[in-house]
């Protein structure tokens, strides 16, 4: 296969009639350097019209630094939230001229891929995605100094902060709610697969509910499968619906949220709804359906965004400011009152 020939600052320097460095103040929009506007508008025009892009493994090479970040998806692809999160850090790092070396999910416990890549210098640090509380082992980055952000529904954290408790302090939100409108009644439904429950947010919940309202009648419903498929994730939830009463339902994901949305409507249309339903992920969709589904909002785009600015400063050894996320129970049509 022939090598790829692209354009070059040298073809955009001869076109313009300028030198090849006034090419590159202009493009990599170097401070203090004396170009005029007229000339600095037609080296864009002529860089555009040529389709001409920075190389910027030449540059790191030239600048002797890495300019890749290692991305750790831990296994949140079907996540809702995920394409919000990842659009964030692409946006940075498109403008910041970074790109991202995805990086294996499977458990390491000496990460040997990260070390790898990092004393090798294919990337310059490491941002980890953790969603439904993900536990992340970092010690060995910790032992070995290499930055590393972590993004969960809870914030944006690394090693120079505390952990961040947006989640937590949304998840309490919903249970004061339930306290606050005598919804005493509250069912949680999470699914097991071939008899592994999957933990989730049940944790938090039942925190929130030791603390705030330890006097209601709280239960998590166990729809146990085994293929995941819709149809059979709905039978254990209509069966308990048509058999039991209760004030609130509480789903952990999009999909789950949906299902159990579709089991209420079959049951019976009723306003206010009953049960009510808080479907516990961050979707724009759930409220463009009707009824629109309570749920929550968690700026998973801009956690994105200020991710990649932080590892970006870490891994720079720049200073680095700390942000605060906050989530929020948006009330739909499912818990009208």
């Amino acid at each position: 296969m022939a090598k790829r020939q692209g354009i070059t600052a040298k073809d955009i320097a001869e076109v313009c009639e300028v030198s090849q460095a006034t090419v590159s103040y202009v493009i990599n929009q170097t401070e203090g350097k004396r170009v005029s506007e007229a000339k600095r508008q037609e080296i864009l025009q002529v860089a555009r019209e040529l389709n001409y892009f920075p190389n910027h493994s030449a540059q790191s090479m030239r600048q002797q630094r890495c300019t890749s970040i290692g991305l750790i998806c831990g296994n949140n692809y079907d996540n809702a939230g995920f394409g919000n999160t990842l659009r964030g850090i692409k946006k940075y790092f498109d403008e910041a001229g970074y790109t991202l070396t995805l990086l294996s999910d499977s458990k390491d416990p000496e990460a040997g891929e990260i070390l790898k890549n990092y004393y090798s210098n294919s990337i310059a640090g490491v941002i980890y995605i953790a969603f439904d509380t993900q536990v992340i082992d970092t010690s060995v980055l910790d032992a070995n100094k290499i930055p590393y952000v972590l993004i969960s529904e809870n914030g944006v954290y690394c090693s120079k902060f505390e952990p961040q408790k947006a989640f937590e302090n949304v998840i309490r939100d919903c249970i004061l709610f339930c306290k606050d409108n005598h919804l005493s009644r509250i069912r949680y439904f999470t699914r097991s697969i071939n008899g592994r429950i999957l933990r989730n947010k049940y944790d938090l919940i039942i925190k929130a509910i030791q603390d705030i309202y330890p006097e209601s009648d709280f239960e998590r419903i166990i729809c146990d499968i085994r293929s995941n498929r819709d149809e059979e994730i709905i039978v254990p939830m209509e069966e308990y619906l048509k058999n039991h009463d209760f004030d609130i339902a509480i789903t952990a994901n999009q999909r789950f949220g949906i299902l159990m949305q579709n089991c209420i409507l079959k049951k019976g249309i009723s306003v206010p709804q009953n049960p009510r339903h808080i479907c516990l992920a961050s979707s724009p969709f759930l409220l463009t359906v009707y009824p629109k589904i309570s749920s929550l909002e968690i700026p998973l785009y801009e956690m994105g965004l200020y991710a990649a600015e932080l590892i970006l400063a870490l891994s720079r050894e720049e200073p680095v400011n700390e942000k605060l996320f906050e989530c929020r129970l948006i009330h739909g049509d499912t818990t009208k009152l």
